[in-house]
């Protein structure tokens, strides 16, 4: 009598031999699909940027241009940021959402008041980046995607986080 093998299980060494190829599949599946889905973020930002409309900015230094903040305008703000930027800025606005793998440089930290601001940080600098982009980075403008409205909630909400700090670049609200 010939003894069959038993369908009961496989031995632990087979089990264990399983589960590693099948995280040595998965795991480098699951971070090209991740780094894909990102250079895909990517690329629609940079189709943004290359068909927006660029709508005219206040001028720079303009203190009466921008509407005051309101504490309501900067929660409107806050949904702004939260629908259109956490896939660069992070849900944090730390510079670090699942595409920012992609730009370099990558994209600001609103966290680190030390950071350098290349365009500036006063109100009508920060809406002239959110409706323009910045040249030469992954910041893509949002003037014809956006409204007026949206954009200087934005500028607020962005304003209002750590980040905005006082350094050499600052300027006084």
């Amino acid at each position: 009598m010939s003894e069959s093998r038993s369908h009961e299980g496989l031995k632990p060494v087979q089990e264990y031999g399983i589960l590693a190829l099948l995280v040595l599949i998965a795991v480098p599946l699951s971070m090209w699909m991740g780094l894909r889905d990102g250079l895909d973020l990517v690329k629609r930002a940079d189709w943004k940027r290359e068909t927006a409309v660029p709508a005219a900015a206040p001028a720079k230094g303009t203190a009466d241009a921008a509407p005051p903040s309101t504490p309501e305008g900067v929660k409107r703000g806050e949904a702004v940021f939260q629908a259109n930027c956490v896939a660069c800025h992070g849900s944090n606005a730390d510079g670090k959402g699942p595409a920012a793998v992609a730009f370099t440089p990558p994209p600001r930290d609103f966290t680190d008041p030390k950071a350098k601001w290349t365009q500036g940080r006063s109100p009508a600098e920060v809406f002239a980046t959110i409706a323009e982009g910045v040249q030469g980075t992954g910041m893509a403008g949002f003037a014809a995607s956006l409204s007026e409205a949206q954009r200087w909630d934005l500028t607020h909400y962005i304003r209002s986080l750590p980040g905005i700090g006082k350094s050499a670049d600052a300027e006084d609200p």
